[in-house]
């Protein structure tokens, strides 16, 4: 019985890890909430795409706030390599 709900457990957690990981390459659109290191944007296409910024390895150019354009390379675990603002809300 422990070891199915560990399996359960596990797949959900690797199934998540892949919703925000799954994501790799270049992620552009509008920040709409900061969580922490945790970055959520709105694509163009409507699609909510979440990555992790981290404050000693992310390259980043410009202040992420909620609200601005952001470009962002993230790889294949859900980490930003570089984030930068393309457009401040006016």
């Amino acid at each position: 019985m422990k070891k199915r709900i560990i399996g359960i457990i596990a797949a959900v957690m690797m199934f998540t890890g892949i919703a925000i990981a799954g994501i790799p390459g270049n992620v552009t659109g509008e920040v709409t909430e900061i969580k922490g290191e945790m970055v959520t944007v709105k694509t163009s296409e409507g699609d909510m795409k979440t990555f992790h910024v981290d404050p000693k390895g992310t390259k980043k150019e410009g202040m992420i706030k909620i609200g601005v354009q952001v470009s962002a390379d993230v790889n294949d675990k859900g980490h930003a390599n570089w984030v930068k603002v393309v457009m401040n809300k006016k």
